[in-house]
């Protein structure tokens, strides 16, 4: 027994480092949500895909007039425009062509706005400035006036981020601040864009732990289909990742992410943000996939901005991913050592097994004649609950026959009282039926002493049913003594109480509402007090 136990401690020893040796990711569970995501990622563009066929299909119908025909390309350009940059762009231009044909300068400024805002989002700087500029903003309405000064702030700010590393110099970069006040002086403090804009200049200001509460309210109201949903709690992964929260960082992207897996949103930055903050050697098989993904959808979106930023992790990602496989090559040779290491000690446990094995058969004779003891012992204990059983029996037949003369004599003084009423005064009928009372609660309460106790234990606190000085029962106790008793129709509970039958299923209703587990089953329960008896 002594090399037993030590060749199994030897085992164990051996198995722990095997398993020391085995990995899952901290983010483990973030990550499979975003693998069961990507398994569907093709039947979620197929249905963005077929909502588009269903758009276009409008185009053709008849009757279609140039300004139906403006905001059915509208709808197109909202559906391509996270989806396929080129796409959104040629809606746009069919937008322009239609609004200068029918002459409707809102409806240009309009195409116009969005055509700057989708080059600025695509990070085609130089065409959004042209485009910027070819807008006369003195005839803009107020909405129009708030859309370009977010187009404006934004593509200065990304365009000012984008050259950042290089000697240009982004004209009017410092007009970002003013596009940003204009635009929270002109919005309702509660719109999306003025929330937005709010938590940019607070975290502008690197005060991170004020931007994440404010952004953590603001995602709470929105849809999380939305691409604001998207966005917002792509932001709030940027702000713990400033706060130096790295698990909850990879929460809110991976919200961003499936967001933008399960809304077919091609130009989305999560994924390839997540696959970078992937540095663990172990990580980088799903770093490499995340970005690899990435990649697709940039190239697929045809942005140039999102194409370059992935791009330049690219090398970084290769890199670790090759530095993986090492590793993983050393941890199979140690792993094939370690499965010889075991064989052999199993080998040992075998020839262990045989020779206890034989020992054990010396003992099974002993066990087997303990067991015909046992067996005899059983079937005494199988006698004696088969008399208990008839016991039992007998003590529910006894009970069912006490409860049904009970209720035999119940009906009996009720056709009695219904006789003397005839001939009884008002006062008279009302003392027999206090009598009646008092005798029914007598008799049941003799058969169920404890009744009102174990009622009461089926009921809320503050709902249970407390008696006045003298009474036996009350009404509501009557009426569920006879439910007991099996006397379950209003109708006839009604008859015996001298009650309508709406108070009775009044009370009955009062009752089961207070009754502190289901309501449905509560009569059930009650027939079931006192049945231990």
């Amino acid at each position: 027994m002594v090399i037993m136990k030590r060749l199994a401690f030897y085992l164990c020893l051996l198995f722990a480092v095997s398993c020391t040796s085995g990995y899952e990711s901290v983010y483990e569970q973030e990550l499979i949500r975003i693998d069961k995501a990507l398994e569907r990622a093709d039947e979620y563009v197929h249905m963005k895909q077929q909502k588009i066929s269903t758009i276009e299909n409008m185009l053709n119908s008849r009757g279609v007039t140039p300004l139906q025909q403006y905001h059915i390309y509208r709808q197109l350009f909202l559906e391509y425009q996270p989806f396929q940059f080129d796409k959104a762009k040629e809606t746009l231009e069919y937008q322009l062509v239609i609004a200068k044909q029918i002459a409707n300068d809102s409806l240009l400024h309009c195409t116009m706005l969005d055509m700057a805002m989708l080059h600025t989002t695509a990070g085609f700087y130089l065409e959004a400035d042209e485009i910027f500029a070819q807008i006369d903003t003195a005839s803009l309405t107020l909405d129009q006036k708030v859309c370009w000064y977010d187009a404006r702030q934004k593509f200065l700010h990304d365009y000012k981020e984008y050259v950042s590393t290089s000697s240009i110099e982004v004209p009017d970069a410092s007009q970002i601040t003013r596009y940003q006040d204009r635009i929270l002086e002109i919005t309702s403090g509660d719109l999306p864009l003025n929330r937005h804009i709010r938590i940019l200049r607070i975290i502008e200001s690197r005060d991170f732990e004020k931007a994440y509460k404010e952004n953590l309210e603001f995602i709470a109201s929105l849809d999380k289909t939305s691409r604001d949903y998207a966005v917002q709690t792509y932001w709030q992964g940027y702000i713990c990742d400033n706060l130096n929260r790295t698990d909850e960082l990879i929460h809110w992207w991976t919200e961003s992410a499936l967001c933008d897996i399960q809304g077919a949103i091609k130009d989305n930055a999560s994924l390839c943000s997540i696959a970078i903050k992937l540095t663990d050697p172990q990580d980088t098989d799903r770093a490499f996939k995340y970005i690899s993904i990435s990649l697709d959808d940039a190239l697929f979106y045809n942005a140039k901005l999102r194409k370059v930023q992935i791009a330049s992790t690219l090398p970084w990602i290769l890199k670790t991913y090759t530095d993986s496989k090492d590793i993983q090559n050393r941890y199979r040779t140690r792993y094939l050592i370690l499965t010889t290491c075991i064989a052999l000690l199993l080998l040992v446990f075998c020839v262990v097994a045989v020779r206890l094995y034989v020992k054990g058969r010396k003992n099974a004779e002993e066990i087997e004649s303990k067991n015909l003891q046992l067996a005899e012992y059983y079937n005494s204990v199988i006698d004696a609950e088969e008399n208990l059983k008839q016991t039992n029996l007998d003590l529910i037949e006894a009970n069912a026959a006490k409860e049904e003369y009970l209720g035999l004599f119940l009906s009996m003084c009720s056709g009695y009282l219904d006789k003397l009423k005839k001939n009884l005064t008002r006062d008279q009928f009302d003392a027999e039926l206090k009598n009646f009372y008092k005798t029914f609660d007598t008799s049941f309460l003799s058969l169920y002493p404890t009744f009102v106790e174990e009622f009461n234990m089926l009921l809320k606190e503050d709902c249970r049913i407390r008696l006045k000085d003298g009474e036996l029962l009350s009404t509501e106790l009557r009426i569920f003594a006879l439910i007991k008793l099996g006397i379950t129709q209003s109708s006839h509970i009604a008859s015996l109480l001298r009650y309508s039958v709406n108070t009775i299923y009044n009370y009955r209703a009062q009752v089961k509402n207070a009754a502190l587990e289901n309501r449905e089953n509560f009569e059930e329960t009650v027939r079931k007090i006192g049945s231990k008896r």
